[in-house]
């Protein structure tokens, strides 16, 4: 299939007006964002056998290790985790959330869960599920191709 770059610029184009519209609108107030993803992450797997590392949330937010350093340092700091090292392995740290950790994503949740109502109000959630579903499988590829791609020629 030959390259379509009217689409490639729209892709972009809609690409950068959905996540410059997110990072300039503060969704949180009293934590970052990048902290408040930390905390949902945190969250949705609180359940998990094998707790949450440093390396795991690297991972999953794409940031460096310093950057993820300093934003675990700020949430510990607040009391939002907890930062043990594992038994078994000295070298792994596991990350976990406490109850104020909780409690705090939670409150700025509330605002983000209003401004989502509010959302899939006007385009119904069956049209959200959808958009959700292309957005995940494009971050999927996007992902395999950077990861297979020498992005710094």
């Amino acid at each position: 299939m030959p390259y379509d770059a009217y689409a490639g610029d729209r892709l972009l184009d809609a690409w950068l007006n959905l996540t410059s519209t997110l990072w300039n609108t503060r969704l949180v107030s009293s934590m970052s964002f990048h902290e408040a993803h930390v905390l949902g992450i945190l969250l949705q797997h609180a359940d998990d056998p094998t707790p949450m590392t440093a390396t795991d949330l690297i991972s999953r937010m794409h940031l460096l290790k310093s950057q993820m350093n300093k934003v675990l340092t700020t949430l510990e700091s607040k009391g939002l985790i907890t930062r043990t090292r594992a038994v078994q392995d000295r070298r792994h740290v596991h990350i976990r959330l406490t109850p104020e950790g909780e409690a705090a994503y939670r409150r700025e949740h509330a605002r983000v869960d209003a401004i989502l109502h509010q959302l899939i109000d006007r385009i119904g959630a069956d049209h959200a599920l959808t958009v959700a579903e292309e957005i995940n499988g494009i971050t999927a590829l996007l992902s395999e191709i950077l990861t297979h791609a020498d992005v710094h020629r």
